[in-house]
This record gives C-alpha cells, sequence and structure tokens, in this order.
C-alpha cells in the first residue's frame, strides 16, 4: 500500500471500514512483472504467529472505540458539519491536493466520501464524549504528592556523571590467530608513537583508526558508567580527566586508545523545575485509570458477542 493510502486509513481506521471487494483489488507490489494483490498480504499476514494476537487486540480497541461512541449518542454529543468537513479537507490534504485524485483512491478501497465523512463525524463525537468523561474525573493532586512521587522516585530526576570520548581502534578478527594478533599490537603501537610525537588525536583518528567514527575523528559522544561499551574502556574512560589520554587498551576485538574530551559530573534536576511536569504526569495517568473504569464499565453493560474465528 503507498504512503498516501497508509497515512489515509491511519487516520480514519477507527470507523472505516473497507470492503473485501475494493481490497482485493488493489495490488501490492510486483516482483519481475509477477503481481501480489493485497490479498496475498492478507493472506501471509494471516499465516503469522503474532497476527490473531494483534487482530484480537485491534478488534477490543474497535468493540471500546464502538461503545463510546454508543454512549455519545446517548449523551446528545453533537459536532458541526463545519467541523467534519474541515477534518475531511485536512485528511484530504494529508494524501493528494487533487479531488479528483482522491474520490479514485476511495473508490480503489470500496468506499466513498459519504462514508468517510460519518466516520470522521464518528471519530469527533468520540472524541468529544471522552473530554467530558475526562472532565468528570476531577482529578486533583496536592504539592505533598508531587514532593513525594520527587522524594521517592530519584533516578527520574538524577543526570549520570558523563565523559566525551574519542577512540582509536585496530581491529582484530574474530578467532584472531597469534600472527593477527601480533599485526594488530604493532599497528597500535604505531600510533601511540604518533601521538606521543606529538600528533593531534583527531587526525590521527582519521587517518589511522578502523571504527567507522573515524570520520569524526574518532569521536564517540558522551557515554554513561551503564553504556553498552566494554568494561575495560568504561574503566578507563572514567579514570581519565578532560584532556588526558589512555594507554593500549584490548578488548575482545581489538585494540584501542582513548581521550577523554569533555566531562560532566552527575546533578539533580531542582524539584521547583520539575513540580508541574510530574503533577501533570500524575494528572494524566489519574484521568487515564479513570478512563479505563469507565470503559469497562461499558462493556461489563454490553452484549458483545465476538464472531471472529
Amino acid at each position: 500500500m503507498s504512503k498516501p493510502l497508509a497515512r489515509l486509513f491511519a487516520a480514519a481506521a477507527v470507523f472505516l471500514l473497507i470492503g473485501t471487494g475494493g481490497a482485493q483489488a488493489m495490488d501490492a507490489a510486483t516482483v519481475n512483472g509477477e503481481t501480489i494483490t493485497l490479498q496475498d498480504l492478507t493472506y501471509a499476514m494471516q499465516t503469522l504467529p503474532e497476527y490473531q494476537k494483534f487482530q484480537q487486540k485491534v478488534l477490543n480497541r474497535v468493540i471500546i472505540n464502538t461503545l463510546y461512541y454508543q454512549e455519545s449518542v446517548k449523551a446528545g454529543t453533537t459536532v458541526t458539519d463545519s467541523e467534519v468537513d474541515a477534518n475531511y479537507q485536512k485528511l484530504m490534504d494529508s494524501v493528494t491536493a487533487d479531488k479528483a485524485e482522491f474520490d479514485k483512491i476511495l473508490k480503489a478501497q470500496g468506499t466513498t466520501s459519504t462514508s468517510l465523512k460519518s466516520s470522521i463525524k464518528k471519530q469527533l463525537m468520540v472524541k468529544a464524549f471522552m473530554q467530558t468523561i475526562d472532565e468528570k474525573a476531577l482529578v486533583s493532586v496536592s504539592d505533598e504528592e508531587v514532593r513525594l512521587f520527587y522524594d521517592e522516585q530519584p533516578a527520574l530526576f538524577n543526570t549520570p556523571e558523563k565523559v566525551r570520548v574519542s577512540h582509536i581502534y585496530i581491529a582484530l578478527p574474530p578467532n584472531a590467530t597469534p600472527e593477527a594478533t601480533k599485526k594488530g599490537r604493532l599497528k597500535i603501537q604505531k600510533v601511540e608513537k604518533e601521538l606521543a610525537a606529538g600528533g593531534a588525536f583527531a587526525e590521527v583518528a582519521t587517518a589511522r583508526s578502523e571504527a567507522s567514527d573515524a570520520k569524526d575523528g574518532g569521536d564517540v559522544g558522551f557515554i554513561t558508567e551503564t553504556s553498552p561499551v566494554p568494561k575495560s574502556l568504561l574503566s578507563a574512560a572514567f579514570s581519565l580527566k578532560k584532556g588526558e589520554r589512555s594507554g593500549i587498551i584490548k578488548s575482545l576485538d581489538g585494540y584501542h586508545i582513548i581521550e577523554v574530551t569533555d566531562h560532566k559530573a552527575s546533578s539533580t534536576l531542582d524539584f521547583d523545575g520539575v513540580k508541574e511536569s510530574i503533577k501533570n504526569n500524575i494528572i494524566r495517568e489519574r484521568v487515564q485509570a479513570h478512563r479505563a473504569r469507565f470503559e469497562q464499565s461499558m462493556a461489563d453493560k454490553a452484549e458483545v458477542k465476538i464472531l471472529l474465528k
């Protein structure tokens, strides 16, 4: 499916049901002139072990959205034709500026502009109704709760110590022979001599390093003590001061020389600077919890029959 079509039906996926006749008529790809249809793609997806689980998850969400829509109708939720038209236009503009082309796309999917607008109207009604449900949650968070969260979750507000590292790397092949190991060590020793003679680390790295970052002068960027870096390199990096260089370091896959180019001490975000963010996050979580309880209550009262096998 093309990107415009993917955007179109991702945006309208909650209520827009695609007719199988139209879907089967579409081609997904060609391979040396042989067509792969959307029907072929759908069948292939159905053979995946994850498909049924994913399908059930999507179905459950559509059921909940349908219940929301039914409740919005009962509550007398309304949206204006101008709101629907504006959203329809926005959706069309994200796909194509040509109305005729857009109509062809809809036709190929077995639907019409009228059906799409109906889907959009339902989505807008659900959105408006959900907002009223969220407002009824009457969620409040005290300053004491915010402070308690801050005190009990220090890891969320601490920035660990960081060092910025550049390195020069000489690779060794897997299961390196003694001869290959010796050759690699001679290379790194030559590099070490160049540096000792006053060679600029970045220039030597660009010329000698066998790592992909050689083009950047060997700059690795900032790392922390939990970065996925060999322990020998981490130990060396955090034992050096800014501007200092290590000796030759052996790892499983080669030899290294590293230089620390910057250092940032660990720090803690000030409470006053994050309290509003904490409060908003707690409110958001409580609103979501309230919404989940409402969804469960709708489902408990509804008669839902799963017909999909």
